[in-house]
């Protein structure tokens, strides 16, 4: 049986893109909007709150075998934990969280045109947990970049509806791509995220190491990089 790679799936988060927090722009908006609805709260209470929010999507999380936790249930849970039972604040702020995305939206990292020209001969795909930045949002942002050209498939978790590490997510994206994960390699930085639902899904892996994280008994990596300029080095090994 011909098992030569024949397809490539990248992470996006700290993998193509840095790592972004868009608390200072949903935080603010949060206290805001709840003013001009006449609630008031101590910024401490509202802070708190909001960090709740993120933390019940966690355990959501991980409780429900990694399924999307939609951006509606968020605000809900933070306007749970300030007693305020408003459509209106929940209707105006679910945008303003995934909007947000696009007040700053996160820089390439170094080596991403370089991989992708290395790898274009290969299908393409992306496999990425989206948060409250949703997919339509971060194709807007590709594509401003110029990069969206170069994939065939995006799996996105508002869209399919399951985060890393489930295997749903990667097969999303080698179904669309038309290739078995077994001939797919997957390129990201997270090990309990990509490293395990990679290998989970049947698919090869190479690990773009940026920060230390513990190892996973069972989960080695096929490659390990900490820079997408030496990933032509690891596929040549994997070819």
């Amino acid at each position: 049986m011909d098992m030569r790679i024949k397809a490539v799936t990248y992470d996006l988060w700290n993998t193509l893109v840095y790592n972004r927090n868009y608390g200072e722009f949903r935080l603010p908006a949060l206290k805001k909007t709840l003013v001009e609805h006449e609630y008031s709260f101590d910024d401490c209470v509202v802070e708190d709150a909001y960090i709740g929010g993120f933390r019940y999507s966690g355990r959501v999380i991980r409780a429900e075998d990694h399924r999307h936790v939609e951006t509606i249930e968020i605000v809900g849970e933070v306007l749970r934990l300030l007693g305020v039972e408003d459509e209106r604040v929940l209707e105006k702020m679910v945008p303003i969280y995934e909007d947000s995305f696009m007040c700053d939206p996160p820089k390439l990292k170094e080596g991403v045109f370089e991989a992708l020209e290395y790898t274009k001969s290969y299908k393409v795909g992306l496999v990425s947990v989206t948060g409250v930045s949703p997919g339509r949002l971060v194709r807007q942002v590709m594509e401003e970049y110029g990069i969206l050209g170069y994939f065939e498939a995006l799996s996105f978790s508002d869209e399919v509806k399951w985060v890393k590490p489930n295997v749903k997510l990667y097969h999303a994206a080698t179904d669309d791509l038309g290739i078995a994960p077994e001939e797919t390699v997957h390129i990201g930085d997270s090990m309990k995220g990509d490293i395990v639902g990679a290998i989970d899904a049947g698919m090869k892996v190479i690990w773009i190491k940026t920060r230390e994280q513990p190892r996973i008994e069972g989960y080695e990596p096929d490659g390990v990089i900490t820079s997408l300029l030496e990933l032509p080095e690891a596929m040549r090994v994997l070819e």
